[in-house]
This record gives structure tokens, sequence and C-alpha cells, in this order.
């Protein structure tokens, strides 16, 4: 049996010996095949300072806007003005019928005279000590009631009537002739001519910081598509609205040769400068981010991929930009980057340099 036995051993340690030294000999020839380079494009990215844009929209304007009514009640008599038209600074647009206004007037006259003869009587009667004090009193009391509510009643008269304010534009006529509307009831929407057309958007609390008063922009309408208009930032809400939690700012819409009407769907974009050098990346190098900072990979000088932490400021359609700390620019993986490990090795046919546009 040990005759047997022993040149098996024999054997089966040779075998594991010989298996062990190929499978060194197969380790170490891999372990010399050259690394494979990652194809991917880089682009160089300088610092800059040249001005973003910020992307809106919102409805044209007009900065003077006001409803106009009737300040009493009653039953409108003639309208002169409709939708759309032109109207000169104190041109009569509307007025009620005044007939029980104009009876008022007369009520109201009639008792200050009243109030009057019963004050000189009774201060006459006074000087000559058969009135009292009290009495005399009373009647001037009563004559300064009296000539009170004639001023009320003359001031509805007056405002039974509505004239044009300014030099302006009828927007929207809500009432017709006949008609019976109460006090305060909108009878024209009216714009002024005398102010400019604006448009207010709504932007974020992230982007309200970096707008400045006087930033130019541009606007463009749709109904002139190949026109470019020219804005500028005239005002910034210091406060978020209630309803929406953004932040809204007035452009003003600089003279054109162009019609525009109130109601007109702008889209506005405006020119942020920036109070320090920036990064302009493109969205592609983004790796992964959250709501405080995004990663990319960026080459080192050895060809490697080596990744980068960096706190985006402002966020584009197809760009984001990070704060330059220096002058040195970046050389920034933009395709490929799903595929990449920090560290790897990568090549790039072809660089492409970045520079900021408006």
């Amino acid at each position: 049996m040990k005759t047997i036995f022993l040149p098996l051993i024999v054997f089966i340690f040779s075998a594991g010996l010989y298996s062990a030294c190929t499978s060194s000999q197969a380790e170490q020839s891999a372990s010399s095949e050259p690394e494979i380079a990652r194809t991917v494009t880089i682009e160089t990215v300088r610092p800059s300072q040249a001005p973003l844009t910020l992307a809106s929209s919102g409805i044209l304007a007009s900065k003077a806007e006001m409803d106009l009514s009737f300040k009493t009640g009653g039953i409108v008599a003639a309208i002169y003005a409709e939708e759309g038209q032109r109207v000169r600074k104190g041109q009569m647009l509307a007025k009620l019928n005044l007939a029980e206004i104009n009876a008022s007037v007369v009520q109201a006259e009639a008792a200050m005279y009243k109030a009057q003869r019963d004050f000189d009587r009774t201060d006459n009667l006074f000087q000559d000590s058969v009135a009292t004090l009290e009495q005399r009193q009373d009647a001037k009391t009563a004559l300064e009631v009296a000539q009170a509510n004639l001023q009320v009643a003359k001031f509805n008269q007056q405002h039974s009537v509505i004239y044009a304010p300014q030099p302006g534009k009828i927007l929207k006529r809500k009432a017709e002739v006949s008609e019976l509307v109460e006090p305060g009831n909108t009878i024209f929407e009216f714009a002024s001519a005398q102010s400019a057309q604006i448009i207010r958007i709504g932007v974020s609390d992230r982007n309200i910081i970096r707008v400045q008063l006087q930033d130019s922009a541009q606007v463009q309408f749709d109904a002139y598509p190949d026109a470019t208009f020219s804005a500028y930032v005239s005002e910034i809400a210091e406060s978020a609205d209630d309803r929406t939690g953004v932040f809204e700012l007035e452009l003003t819409v600089e003279d054109q040769e162009y019609t525009l009407k109130n109601g007109f769907i702008g889209k506005v974009e405006i020119f942020i400068t920036p109070q320090e050098h920036y990064y302009k990346i493109p969205m592609d190098a983004l790796v992964e981010a959250d709501a405080q900072e995004a990663s990319i990979f960026v080459a080192s000088e050895q060809s490697r991929a080596q990744k980068m932490k960096i706190t985006p400021l402002y966020i584009g359609n197809d760009y984001f930009t990070a704060i330059a700390s220096n002058d040195v620019p970046l050389s920034v993986v933009t395709s490929g980057v799903a595929y990449l490990q920090d560290g790897m090795l990568i090549s790039s046919p072809q660089s492409t340099v970045n520079s900021p546009q408006k």
C-alpha cells in the first residue's frame, strides 16, 4: 500500500507547484500590460467677469394704469370713449344721469341759505341781548353743517362725470349706456401715455441678490419675432410675493418704433454683471450635485481624471458657474464623465476653449 500512495502524493505536489508558478507568471504578465486611457473631451474654462443672462417672461403693461369710476351710483347717461381709443387730458369719457344728483345739490344749497339766515337773525338778537350765547352757537353749528353738506353734494356732482386724468389710452370699457352702476364700480381701465411701458417678472431668492438697478436687458415679443427691444431694470422688490414666494422685478421697455400693446407676453433676458470672477462650466461636465455643491472631473498634468467639488453660483440653461479663486484656467472634462473614476488615465484628441458670452 505504501508503494502505491507515495508516487501519487509526489504527483499531486508537483501539479500544485506547477499551477502556482503558472498563476504567478500570468499575474506578472497582466501587471506589465500598459494602462488603457479613456477617451474624453476636455474644455479649457478660463476665469471671466462677463455679464451672465437671467431668462424669464412677463406681461407688458403701463407704468401708470388706473381704474376710472363714478364717485356715486346711478344710471349711465352717456359714454364717449371706446376700447383702444387714445384720449387727451380733461376729455369727458362718461357721465351719469344727473337728475337726482343735481336735485341733491339744490337741496343742499337751500338748506345752507336757510342756515345762513337763521344764524344772521340769531346773531342780531344776540347783539341786542335777546338771544343767548348757546342759541347763537347752535345756529353757527347748523350753518357749518349745511355748508359741509353742500360741499359734499357738489363733490358728488363733480365726480358723476369721468374725465381723462392724463393723456392716455382706454384699455377696457366695462359699462354700457342705461346701465345702473354702483359707486366705485370700474367703468374704464385707463393707461397713461405719459408713463413708460413695463414688464414685471418673478425671480428666485438666489437670483434676486445678483440683479442691480439699471442692469440692461432684452425683450422679445411673439408679435414681432424678428425684433429685439432694449430694456433695463427699474424696480427691485424688497420682499417676496406671499402667494408665489418669488421676488418681482420691473423692467422698463425703452421707446421703439413698433406699436406695443398692453398684454403682450415678452421673453426677457437680463444681463447680470457678476461681482467676482467665475468659471462658466458646461452642464455636460456635471457628475453629481445637491443643493450645496457639485462634482466635476478635471484633467491633471499627468493626464489623469481628478474629481473636484465646487459650489455652484448661478445655473443657466446649459451651463452653471462657480467662483474662480485665481486666474488659473481649468481643463474640464465635458464628455465621457459617466465612465470615469478618480485617478483614471484619460486622453483627449482635441481640446476646446470656453469663452463666456453674454
